[in-house]
């Protein structure tokens, strides 16, 4: 996964969550809400079987339950290719959580990354695990409460406003000045099974 910069895709996640965005097949999302943070949590789990395998090209053609058919390449990255065979079934996992909270008065702003990969042992059916963590702190610079937006300042300077939506919050616990931790997380995982 690729380092994105937190600080812009905030606005869009905040919408994504609010609008319906994830709207993979078995997505599931909610709020969990206290007194001093907000998380917005996303998941959604596909599957698909194995039609047919061209072993030359690795080129892999999957079927989910409906009958949609995609053609996927197996990159080099993609171990233990030779352990999947027609029948197999390939589950997508994926989870994405945007959670704010309300940081020290005294917190410096700051932008930090911790990405994670694990793949399947030589020998066992191809999968991988990746999770991609991003935080910043940000500082409320103002805020629009009869429109529901607020001004926040990055780490680099950078300045946004942002609507957020009114089930996330009524932006009555926060006010100018306030420093906020905005983490974003992200993970994939991708497991061959057989029937």
């Amino acid at each position: 996964m690729k380092k994105i910069f937190l600080f812009s895709v905030f606005a869009l996640m905040v919408l994504s969550f609010s609008a319906g965005a994830i709207a993979k097949k078995g997505a599931t999302k909610m709020v969990k809400k206290t007194d001093t943070s907000v998380e917005l949590v996303g998941t959604a789990v596909m599957t698909a079987t194995v039609q047919a395998i061209n072993v030359n090209e690795r080129l892999i053609v999957l079927a989910d339950s409906a009958g949609n058919v995609q053609v996927v390449e197996a990159g080099p990255e993609v171990k233990n290719y030779d352990q999947i065979a027609v029948g197999d079934e390939v589950v997508v996992e994926f989870y994405e959580s945007l959670a704010f909270q309300l940081a020290p008065a005294d917190a410096e702003p700051m932008a930090g990354e911790a990405v994670g990969l694990m793949t399947a042992a030589k020998g066992e059916k191809p999968g991988m695990l990746a999770i991609d963590v991003i935080s910043e702190i940000v500082t409320v610079e103002a805020i629009d409460k009869p429109n529901q937006k607020v001004m926040l300042k990055g780490p680099d300077g950078q300045v946004s406003t942002v609507k957020v939506d009114p089930s996330i919050g009524d932006l009555t616990k926060i006010k100018v000045g306030d420093k906020i931790r905005v983490t974003y997380t992200e993970a994939l995982a991708i497991s061959v099974q057989s029937p």
